[in-house]
Order: C-alpha cells, then sequence, then structure tokens
C-alpha cells in the first residue's frame, strides 16, 4: 500500500495581496530542491493571467470564471485527483482567487476521493498592508478579508514599504487579535526567507465549517475579460486606468504598446501599477481582466476603444 501524501499549500489572500510574486519564489525554491511540485490556479477571469508566470515544465490545472467556494468547488476536487493521477508529485500550491473563503477551498482538498491522499500543510493568506489600512471596500469585502487571515496558518504582512511604521505596528496588532496562533511574516514584494516560510508549515486541523459570504454574488464582484488588439499607448493606457469608475480591486493582463513589438505583463491594484516584459512560453494574446465592485462593463469598453 502506498501511504505517500502529497502536501498542500494554500495561498489565500484578496485581490492584488501579492500570491502570484510569492508563488513564483516558493516554485523557484522548490525547484532548487528538487521536488516536484504542481500548482492549481482560480481566477475569476474568463482567461487566465497569473498562470503564464509558472515554469512551462510544472504540472498546472486552472479552474477559470468562477470561485472555488460556490461555481466550481466540485472541479477543484477533480482536478486535484487529475493532477494525483498523471504525476509523481511532493506538493501542490492552490492559487485561489482573492475572493475564495479558504474554508471552502480547505473542505474540497478533504473530498473522500482524495483526502487521504493529500497533507494540508499550510493556508497561508497575504495581506496587503496599505489596502487594510485605508479600510476600503464594502462591509462584506472586509468581513472576507478578516476571515481569510482568522482561518491562515500563516499570515504574510506584504506591501509594508506602502505604510508608516506606526501603520503596520497597528494592522499588525489587529493580525493578531483576528488570529493569534498564525505565525505573522512582514515583507515587501512578497519577499520572505523561504525557509523560514517552510519551517512554520505545519497545518494541524480542520477549521469549522461556518456559513461564508458567496464570494460573487454577495460580495457583487464583477469580472471582465476584454481583448487588447491592437497595441496603445503606455501614457494614456496608464492613465485610462486609474481612471475607470468603480471599486476595481485588480486589474491584470498583457499588452503590448505601440513603442515597440515587445509584450508586458501588467499588474495593478489598490492604485499601484506595474509593467514587466513578458518572455513568451506559452501563447498568449493581449488581454485584460479586471475584478471590482460597481463597474460599468460599457463605459470601461468604450473607454478603452478610445485608446
Amino acid at each position: 500500500m502506498n501511504n505517500h501524501r502529497t502536501e498542500i499549500y494554500m495561498l489565500s489572500g484578496f485581490l492584488g495581496s501579492g500570491k502570484s510574486t510569492l508563488l513564483r519564489q516558493l516554485l523557484q525554491k522548490e525547484q532548487e530542491i528538487g521536488r516536484n511540485v504542481a500548482v492549481l490556479m482560480n481566477e475569476l477571469g474568463e482567461k487566465s493571467i497569473d498562470s503564464a508566470v509558472i515554469p512551462a515544465n510544472t504540472p498546472l490545472k486552472e479552474l477559470l470564471n468562477g470561485c472555488i467556494c460556490c461555481t466550481i468547488q466540485g472541479q477543484l476536487s477533480q482536478q486535484l485527483d487529475h493532477l494525483l493521477k498523471e504525476n509523481e508529485l511532493d506538493a501542490i500550491y492552490v492559487e485561489v482567487t482573492g475572493a475564495a473563503h479558504p474554508v471552502d477551498v480547505i473542505e474540497a482538498c478533504t473530498h473522500p476521493f482524495i483526502a487521504d491522499k493529500l497533507n494540508i500543510k499550510a493556508v497561508i493568506t497575504l495581506v496587503d498592508a496599505k489596502q487594510w489600512n485605508d479600510k476600503k471596500g464594502s462591509i462584506k469585502v472586509k468581513k472576507l478579508m478578516k476571515e481569510q487571515v482568522k482561518y491562515a496558518d500563516i499570515v504574510v504582512l506584504n506591501k509594508i514599504d506602502k505604510v508608516s511604521t506606526s501603520e503596520q505596528k497597528a494592522v499588525n496588532q489587529t493580525l493578531k487579535e483576528i488570529n493569534p496562533k498564525a505565525s505573522i511574516f512582514h515583507c515587501a514584494y512578497a519577499n520572505i526567507s523561504l525557509s523560514e516560510l517552510f519551517s512554520k508549515t505545519n497545518h494541524s486541523s480542520l477549521p469549522s465549517a461556518e456559513r461564508k459570504a458567496h464570494a460573487v454574488e454577495d460580495l457583487h464582484l464583477h469580472s471582465l475579460t476584454l481583448p487588447l488588439p491592437q497595441p496603445v499607448s503606455r501614457l494614456k493606457f496608464s492613465q485610462w486606468i486609474k481612471k475607470i469608475e468603480g471599486n476595481v480591486f485588480r486589474m491584470k493582463g498583457f499588452v503590448i504598446f505601440t513603442s515597440g513589438p515587445e509584450m508586458f505583463l501588467f499588474n495593478y491594484s489598490h492604485g499601484g501599477l506595474t509593467f514587466e516584459k513578458y518572455q513568451q512560453d506559452r501563447d498568449i494574446d493581449p488581454l485584460l481582466v479586471i475584478i471590482g465592485e460597481d463597474l460599468d462593463e460599457n463605459k470601461i469598453k468604450g473607454g478603452l476603444q478610445k485608446l
């Protein structure tokens, strides 16, 4: 009888908190130590953006256009099962949409068909220090962010370079009050000591299944996936993003600028916009995904066409 159980590491945290950045570092560390790992990614959009940064030789499954806690929870168990059957794995990293509740993911990972094959090592929740301190978003969004912290084994307080020392301490104190048992790491750009992080991964108990807010309908989160068929001006594109009406939690995608043929991966969250050249090892079409509340799709499409 094979007693091998594949480790599960779940990356949680609200939209734009830095999950994909941390995941890239974790995968690099795993590659260095020679472990066989896979990734399962869940995004609200119709097209995946974050998966493009996963190394091409890493087994990958994607759950798109839905949230694990509701519309596609059953698919998560199936995809995990497929990964286990298709690969000899030491670990699977599950990066879920920022609108997901950790308990729902844990429940899916303990489906009877796969429970004896998996060992949930840690729920790692990332918190954007500036976003938390600004206290923006609806009541239900704030509640979800607290729930993501409440059920974490490890909390990564990210983007501390965006807040003052006193603000950082205040957020840290709040996190401790919400979850006194979690280990808390402070960092910028999700840059933490991975060896120290791994030493803290010891998930031991399944939290009680309380009723959670439905991530899409109750939170009124909207996800728009729009093509970018033509190159655009970098300046006009940047200005347009910051003028979008509504509460934009996250925007990401691939864009080609009029200044040259290179494709860029862009990320926008909480007022911060970054671009990085994308080395194409996957066939990707230029597009953008917007996730937020109170978004006017017609206005957004109209503004995009004017670029």
